[in-house]
């Protein structure tokens, strides 16, 4: 972004459009159908117009941007959340580059509503991509005969275009059952390998509340299915599954989410005798449960990221390794969480 708050204008992409690998959507429904004895639900490929899209609010991902700032093209100054929202709108720009460049290769997924509508259960990014690319993208023919997208915001466009511009989505005929919803939003995102631990978590909690609901517990093989986590990890998770009513955990839980613990903590938690909680917790958040002491780590400003990765997985132990590698190194922001994440590990185990 420049210092007027307009996005920043990147070059030519020549990568593939990001979402879920072809044939997925079809296991994943069939994995689910038969995991909750149910029906496969039935859906098609339709070309739907923009304007009959309706978002999905409640979706896993912890997304800041409205379709108010996709049609702007840019974050207004005094936007309470412009940093974030900063950050989402370069990966929409930078996804519109590539679905003007390769088109929409992997669909979004929804259920169809009474009339023409369309509820999403995936692919909300690559829904914004395509409204910014229609509002904000020019393609030319430059002089060497090769098509460029150009940046060019429209703060006011033409919004009677929604109804004209369509994309394909797999809608399915019927609506499936609420959980199923949820677990197609949620490996649509995992897909992707970038959401964060703080989503997973928050997800996870919400879907144990609605298993418990209907009296069923939440197995191990859920984790691996819809998380994408291995088994060892999956067993991992269950101990946050199993302990989180636990009133020291319950908050462990919520600082994870928030970013302000590490998981690994949340992870020793869960897995300590009940008696020691109390105590572990005071020793890690002080008396009042305040956050006042897990300290906010700076990085500064470096690009060797290579680096860092090094030096973490060099130093952590087998029964850590694989939650550190699954981290993505390639971004800054996660590598700055990893890092917080190394030294609380560090601190504890060398003191």
């Amino acid at each position: 972004m420049n210092e007027e708050g307009l996005p920043r204008k990147p070059g030519l992409l020549k990568r593939n459009a990001v979402g879920v690998q072809p044939g997925t959507i079809s296991k994943v429904a069939a994995q689910i159908a038969a995991a909750e004895n149910a029906k496969q639900q039935e859906y098609e490929l339709r070309q739907v117009p923009l304007a009959d899209i309706q978002l999905w609010e409640d979706q896993p991902r912890t997304f800041h941007l409205t379709l108010s700032d996709i049609y702007r093209g840019y974050i207004q100054e005094d936007d309470p959340y412009r940093m974030n929202k900063t950050e989402e709108l370069e990966g929409i720009i930078t996804l519109a580059m590539s679905l003007k460049e390769f088109g929409l290769l992997n669909p979004p997924i929804a259920f169809a509503l009474p009339g023409k509508h369309v509820q999403l259960m995936g692919g909300q990014r690559r829904t914004m991509a395509a409204i910014f690319g229609l509002f904000h993208l020019e393609t030319i023919i430059d002089e060497h005969e090769n098509r460029v997208h150009e940046l060019t915001i429209n703060p006011e466009p033409d919004l009677t275009l929604l109804h004209v511009e369509r994309i394909t989505v797999k809608v399915f005929l019927r609506k499936p059952q609420a959980q199923t919803v949820e677990r197609l939003g949620i490996i649509d995102n995992v897909q992707r390998d970038d959401l964060s631990i703080g989503d997973k978590l928050r997800w996870l909690i919400k879907f144990s509340a609605h298993q418990e609901e209907k009296g069923r517990a939440v197995r191990w093989r859920d984790l691996v299915d819809t998380l994408g986590l291995s088994r060892s990890q999956a067993y991992e998770w269950m101990n946050v599954v199993q302990t989180r009513n636990d009133e020291y955990v319950r908050q462990v839980i919520q600082f994870v989410i928030e970013g302000n613990a590490s998981f690994t903590r949340l992870l020793e938690l869960a897995k300590a005798d009940s008696h020691q909680r109390a105590h572990q917790f005071r020793l890690w958040f002080g008396e009042r449960g305040g956050r006042g002491n897990t300290a906010k780590v700076s990085l500064g400003h470096t690009t060797n990221l290579n680096a860092l990765k090094s030096l973490v997985l060099a130093n952590v132990d087998d029964d850590h390794l694989e939650e550190f590698k699954a981290l993505n190194w390639d971004d800054p922001k996660s590598v700055k969480k990893a890092f917080a994440t190394f030294l609380d590990y560090w601190i504890e185990k060398n003191g």
